[in-house]
C-alpha cells in the first residue's frame, strides 16, 4: 500500500479478486475501505493457471452484459424512432394579386418653393426689433425687420437742407440761362456789342478816331468773356442742385431701407440676426417663402435624362401620403458636379383630398417616381408581411406544403403597400405574420380547408 500525501486524491493499490484475474485490465474503482480523499486502484494478482470451465463462464457473463447494454440501447432508438414528429401548423396566408401600373423611374428629390426670397439691407445696422416671429403669414409689402435709423436720419436731414439751399440759390430759373447772373452778363455784353457796333460806322465816316474803335471792340470782348463765365457758373449752380437732390434722395432710401419689407405674401421661414445685433450691409435678415406653390426638384442621371419630357406625371411619397406632380421645368443639358438633368415637378397641393394629409416641408426629402411611358405588372404586398435584413427585403410563402423564402425586388412603397418587380407572382400564397423560428423548406400541416 502506498500513500501520496502531495496529491489531492490518494492511491491505494488493491489486488483484483480472482473473478477478474483473466480480463488483463487494470481498473480503477472505489473501495469502501478507503477513507474521503483516497482512490483504489485495482490490479490483477500474479497470472495463475484456471481451468477451462471456469474462464467459459466468465466469458458467457461478459457476453450477457454486452446483450444487454446492446438491447437497452436498441429499445431506447426505438422509443425516440416511435415518437411522432412535430409539424408546424400552416400560417394564416393570403392570395397575392399582380396588377397593371404604369413603368417609372425612382429617385429622392427635395420639396423647393419658386418664390423663396431672403432679405438683406443695402445699409445694415442695428436691428430694433421683428414685426413677425418664424412660422407667421406675412402680406406684400408688410414690415419684417426694423433696424436703427438715427444717423441715417441726420444724414437724409443735411442733405436735404443742401438741396434745399441750391434750390435757393437757383430761384425760379428753369435752365441756367434763366439766372440773375446770367441775365446781368448777357445785358452787359449786349451793351458793349451795340457799343461796338455804333463805333464800327463812326470810324468809317471818319468821325471816331481808331483808338476809340479799338476800346469799343475790347469792351464787347469784355462783355462777352464774362457773359460766357456767368453761363457756366450758372450751368454749373444747376447741376450742384442736382447732385444734392440726388444724395438727399439716396439718404431717404437708404432711411426707409431701414425698414425691411416683404416683397411678396408669404411665411417667414427663418431669420439669421437676432435683436440688438449688428447686421452688415447687404447680411441676411430674414427669409420668405411662399407655399402656395410648391416643387419637388431631383436629378436625372444622364443614361436616363432623355427620358424626362414637360408634363410627365410624378408620384411623390411624403410621410406616407401619395401625392401627384407634373413636369414643368428642366434643365437642357447635364448640369453639376453630378453631370445629370435637373427636374423640377410641382405637387398639387390642393383638393379635398389633401384635406387630412400631412403639410409638406420646404427642404423634406421624399421619395418620387417619374413615368416614362409603358406599363408592366407588379405584385401588391403588405409591409406587415416582409421582413428586412441588412436592408434587403424578404418574404415567406407557402409552397407545395412547405415555408419557401423569396427575396424580393421592389418597385416602390406606397404607405403600408409595397410594389414587388421580382421575387413574387401573382396567386402565390404569402405568409401573413412571419415568425422568427421559421426554417428554409419547413413543412406545415395543412389546416382542414385550406386551398392547396
Amino acid at each position: 500500500m502506498t500513500r501520496n500525501g502531495s496529491s489531492p486524491n490518494r492511491e491505494r493499490l488493491v489486488d483484483v479478486p480472482p473473478p477478474f484475474v483473466d480480463v488483463g485490465l487494470r481498473v480503477v474503482a472505489a473501495d469502501p475501505r478507503l477513507v474521503p480523499g483516497e482512490v483504489a486502484v485495482v490490479r490483477p494478482p500474479a497470472r495463475r493457471r484456471i481451468d477451462a470451465p471456469y474462464r467459459a463462464c466468465m466469458l458467457n457473463r461478459g457476453m450477457l452484459v454486452v446483450v444487454a447494454l446492446c438491447a437497452t440501447a436498441g429499445c431506447q432508438r426505438d422509443g425516440a424512432e416511435k415518437a411522432p414528429p412535430t409539424v408546424r401548423p400552416v400560417p394564416e396566408t393570403i392570395v397575392l394579386e399582380a396588377r397593371t401600373v404604369p413603368k417609372t423611374l425612382s429617385y429622392v428629390g427635395t420639396v423647393v418653393a419658386p418664390r423663396d426670397a431672403i432679405i438683406a439691407s443695402t445699409r445694415g445696422g442695428r436691428v430694433d426689433g421683428y414685426a413677425y416671429e418664424v412660422g407667421q403669414s406675412v402680406e406684400s409689402g408688410a414690415l419684417l425687420v426694423k433696424l436703427g435709423a438715427t444717423e441715417l436720419a441726420f444724414a437724409s436731414q443735411a442733405a436735404a437742407a443742401s438741396a434745399t439751399q441750391a434750390a435757393a440759390r437757383i430761384g425760379g430759373a428753369k435752365d441756367p440761362a434763366s439766372l440773375p447772373s446770367a441775365q446781368a452778363a448777357k445785358a452787359s455784353y449786349e451793351v458793349a456789342a451795340d457799343a461796338a457796333r455804333r463805333a464800327e460806322k463812326l470810324h468809317a465816316q471818319g468821325s471816331l478816331s481808331e483808338q476809340e474803335l479799338t476800346r469799343a471792340r475790347a469792351n464787347e470782348a469784355s462783355a462777352k468773356a464774362q457773359y460766357d463765365g456767368a453761363l457756366a457758373e450758372a450751368q454749373a449752380e444747376f447741376g450742384r442742385l442736382k447732385e444734392l437732390m440726388a444724395t438727399a434722395g439716396q439718404a431717404r432710401a437708404a432711411l426707409g431701407d431701414q425698414a425691411v419689407r416683404a416683397p411678396f405674401s408669404g411665411i417667414v421661414l427663418e431669420r439669421f440676426v437676432e435683436i440688438g445685433q449688428m447686421a452688415a450691409p447687404n447680411a441676411p435678415l430674414v427669409r420668405v417663402i411662399d407655399l402656395t406653390e410648391l416643387r419637388i426638384r431631383f436629378d436625372v442621371p444622364q443614361f436616363d435624362a432623355e427620358k424626362v419630357a414637360l408634363g410627365r406625371k410624378v408620384t411623390v411619397l411624403a410621410d406616407g401620403t401619395m401625392r401627384t406632380a407634373s413636369v414643368v421645368r428642366s434643365t437642357p443639358g447635364l448640369v453639376g458636379e453630378s453631370n445629370s438633368r435637373l427636374v423640377e415637378a410641382t405637387i398639387d397641393v390642393g383638393g379635398d383630398g389633401d384635406a387630412g394629409a400631412p403639410a409638406l416641408l420646404p427642404g423634406a426629402r421624399y421619395p418620387a417616381w417619374l413615368e416614362i411611358g409603358g406599363t408592366e405588372e407588379l405584385v401588391d404586398v403588405p409591409l406587415s408581411s416582409t421582413t428586412s435584413t441588412a436592408g434587403l427585403l424578404r418574404a415567406w410563402v407557402v409552397e407545395d406544403g412547405r415555408l419557401r423564402e423569396r427575396l424580393l425586388s421592389v418597385a416602390r412603397f406606397e404607405g403600408e403597400r409595397v410594389l414587388v418587380r421580382g421575387g413574387l407572382r401573382g396567386g402565390e400564397r404569402l405568409v401573413k405574420t412571419p415568425e422568427p423560428d421559421f426554417r428554409l423548406g419547413e413543412p406545415v400541416a395543412a389546416r382542414a380547408g385550406d386551398a392547396k
